[in-house]
């Protein structure tokens, strides 16, 4: 005989309660697993975080060393050329560990908000750049804009930007930062006169550990640009690059302007 009409409702709810049932058991499990993922990046990240500041100690210290020998008049050139060797690996590993500890410190801590005159804090990387001899420009006439942001980060979101721009650079080349206030944005760009970046890979720079083709013999592990792109965006705003082979390459930031804080009436 066919199933009655009562009996296909049963069999539908019931099956309907399997269906949901499933369901609660897969989310459970999904929230398990992304619970113990979140654990053990924690403890991955903890791990590489005292790693990275036990290597640090010894690193600069091999590089003090390895300079102090550099002044050493009586080497011979091939002792010369070896502590150079010595020093520049030294250097290079110091970066990686510097990076990886940013890497971990903007992801993990909180964000100190107070009123940032971007425009000054610009001036004052980039005068800091020009003492150490670096060709950095900018337009100290710039009109003043605040972003409400964290001051540390974003001076070290920038001098990621300008670092990767001298990086890239001819010697001599100047790096060019400018601050333009459009309203409720602010944008701030860094430009280079580099190799240029392909169109395809624009996205891609800014993700954690890559290098971009072309790139392996420069110094850095591929963190620079995603610590910066992780500022940015924990300060609700963009960043983007305009370049091509050859042309240079200009990162373009944009952040919120902040905006005018109620005054109490007395």
């Amino acid at each position: 005989m066919p199933p009655t009409e009562g009996a296909q409702e049963q069999a539908l709810l019931d099956e309907m309660s399997r269906i949901n049932n499933d369901y609660g058991v897969l989310q459970r499990r999904t929230a398990q697993a992304l619970a113990r993922t979140r654990h053990e990046l924690a403890e991955t990240q903890n791990v590489l975080g005292m790693v990275a500041h036990d290597l640090l100690t010894p690193l600069q210290a091999v590089a003090g060393f390895a300079e102090f020998l550099l002044d050493e008049p009586n080497l011979t050139e091939q002792q010369r050329h070896l502590v150079d060797r010595i020093a520049h690996s030294a250097e290079m590993m110091t970066g990686l560990t510097d990076e990886l500890l940013q890497s971990m410190d903007v992801g993990a801590s909180s964000l100190v908000l107070a009123p940032v005159d971007l425009v000054a804090l610009v001036d004052s990387v980039s005068s800091r750049y020009r003492l150490l001899g670096n060709a950095v420009s900018f337009d100290r006439n710039t009109p003043a804009v605040k972003v409400d942001g964290d001051a540390i980060k974003l001076e070290r979101m920038l001098d990621n930007l300008v670092t990767n721009a001298l990086k890239f650079s001819p010697e001599g080349e100047q790096v060019e930062i400018a601050v333009v206030d459009e309203g409720p944005t602010v944008v701030l760009s860094v430009s280079d006169h580099g190799p240029g970046i392909a169109p395809e890979q624009h996205a891609a720079i800014f993700a954690p550990f890559h290098r971009a083709p072309g790139t392996a013999a420069a110094p850095g592990v591929g963190l620079g640009l995603a610590i910066v792109r992780q500022i940015v965006e924990r300060h609700g705003g963009t960043v983007s690059v305009d370049s091509d082979l050859g042309q240079g390459a200009t990162f373009v930031l944009r952040l919120p302007v902040m905006s005018p804080r109620p005054t109490s009436k007395a």
